[in-house]
């Protein structure tokens, strides 16, 4: 079971785990971030929770309640280019293959439905990130298109929508 908990600015520490963690940023940026930007993402990331209720970046506990193990980061956004919610995640690599993947996908989209019930949500990969693309085809995301991001680096982005309200 896996449970959500908006970072704070105590969770440094717990969000370092993932962002100079080479694995895991490989698929994500391609590189682990530097002192400097870990630190401006986090500062975003703190700003994000603040402005709203709910979207923003979360901790991933595996376990019981707010005091289960830390496993990765989920997030949900407004993304204005596809007017849509957008998920993201990450996953500390000894909890790759388990099912986290899945069970964190599923999760998010819970709560984007919640949210913003009826709206578009995307994710946005790295056209080699198998596993993660394999994760969001089980979830009913469907592949849209690839392209070259701001970094120059080749994405993919898959989209779904949320369910809609019942009459």
């Amino acid at each position: 079971m896996l449970t959500l908990k908006k970072y704070t600015e105590n969770d440094y520490d717990l969000y370092a785990k993932l962002v100079f963690n080479e694995q895991t940023m490989k698929m994500n940026l391609g590189r682990v971030f530097t002192d400097e930007e870990a630190t401006m993402f986090f500062q975003m990331v703190l700003s994000c929770n603040a402005a709203s209720p709910d979207l923003g970046f979360y901790q991933v506990l595996a376990g019981q309640g707010s005091e289960g193990e830390y496993i990765g980061m989920g997030a949900l956004n407004w993304n204005d280019d596809y007017n849509a919610v957008e998920i993201e995640y990450m996953l500390l690599p000894s909890f790759w293959h388990q099912g986290y993947g899945t069970e964190l996908v599923a999760l998010l989209l819970q709560k984007a439905s919640e949210a913003h019930r009826g709206a578009d949500v995307v994710a946005i990969t790295d056209p080699a990130n198998v596993y993660s693309k394999r994760i969001l085809k089980k979830a009913g995301f469907a592949f849209v298109k690839q392209y070259v991001n701001d970094d120059g680096e080749p994405a993919e982005l898959y989209a779904k929508k949320t369910e809609t309200p019942r009459s």
